[in-house]
């Protein structure tokens, strides 16, 4: 194991860290999406849940994004939930995927280490998740990951909580709604890097995911109603630049929940003007993607989208 600190930092001050002298990262360059074939919204677990999702434009939905990950990002890998292998009959994994109507949203399902060969596998805050990381897990086993799972029985929703730090060996870690807080004193040392934790207390924002987006190392996008006073302290600490989302677009079309995929192009829900013409002023190119079937289940790009080693 390396000798890089572990200690987890609780946003209450800024972290004693300076970003320049943190150790580099190599980047994750696979991107994983699931096939949104039992997608639907069945059940309320999020502010943001409700209406009749159109099944067939949900699906012109996620194949557009996954063509636009294709022109921006190295690897793009699809998975079939129906080719995620066999739940063993009885215990807490056998759940079949057509009775998980959110196994669609990747970034829950894990969350990677430093070097990308391995996961930490999710353990879903709530019922109606539950059976997903399971799947998850066996296509990580069959195709080589190696999988960590934490002890006790802690919630940590991977990868829409807990956040890799662009071109750093640091995370940020989302908590108060979906993840313990505790999750992370185990999560920093299965991936070997310091964890600067962000309370979340305000339910619009349940994942970190929807209300932060690191876009490069010196820049982030960031709904500042989201954290708490010591929290925006924290990130002003670590980043040069902070784009802010507007209150409105963050919750109406849920704007921060996107995806810099290398550096310049920055792939987002369509609808967000304000977002687009502040991303342009940073130096970004914005890519606008319709996600508006996802959104009734409380999604966006992002969401939908998990990168691996």
């Amino acid at each position: 194991m390396s000798t890089i600190e572990r200690t987890v930092y609780d946003d209450r001050a800024p972290p004693p860290l300076d970003r320049p002298t943190l150790p580099r990262r190599p980047a994750h360059d696979t991107v994983v999406l699931v096939a949104p074939t039992y997608f639907d919204v069945r059940y309320r677990i999020n502010p943001y849940m409700g209406g009749r999702v159109d099944a067939a434009r949900a699906r012109s939905e996620w194949d557009r994004l996954r063509r636009v990950y294709e022109r921006y990002a190295e690897r793009v890998v699809v998975l079939d939930p129906d080719r995620y292998g066999t739940p063993a009959p009885g215990g807490a994994d056998h759940v079949p995927p057509a009775a998980l109507p959110d196994l669609v949203f990747a970034a829950n399902l894990g969350f990677p280490t430093a070097d990308g060969g391995a996961v930490v596998r999710a353990r879903m805050a709530t019922d109606e998740r539950a059976g997903e990381p399971a799947h998850f897990a066996r296509w990580c086993r069959a195709v080589g990951y190696e999988v960590y799972d934490l002890p006790g029985d802690v919630a940590f929703e991977g990868a829409g909580d807990a956040v890799w730090h662009p071109g750093r060996r640091l995370v940020w870690g989302g908590h108060g709604v979906r993840t313990d807080r505790a999750a992370y004193d185990d999560v920093a040392g299965l991936v070997d890097a310091p964890v600067v934790t962000l309370e979340l207390s305000d339910d619009r924002f349940y994942h970190l995911d929807v209300c932060f987006a690191p876009l490069t190392e010196s820049t982030a996008l960031v709904v500042p109603e989201a954290f708490t006073e010591a929290g925006r302290a924290s990130i002003d600490a670590l980043f040069d630049e902070v784009v802010e989302v507007p209150l409105a677009e963050a919750t109406g079309d849920l704007a921060c929940n996107c995806h810099c995929v290398d550096g310049e192009h920055v792939l987002l829900a369509a609808g967000n003007p304000e977002t687009e013409r502040r991303l342009r002023e940073a130096g970004f190119t914005p890519v606008p993607v319709a996600t508006g079937e996802f959104r009734k289940a409380g999604g966006s790009v992002r969401c939908l989208s998990l990168t691996l080693g």
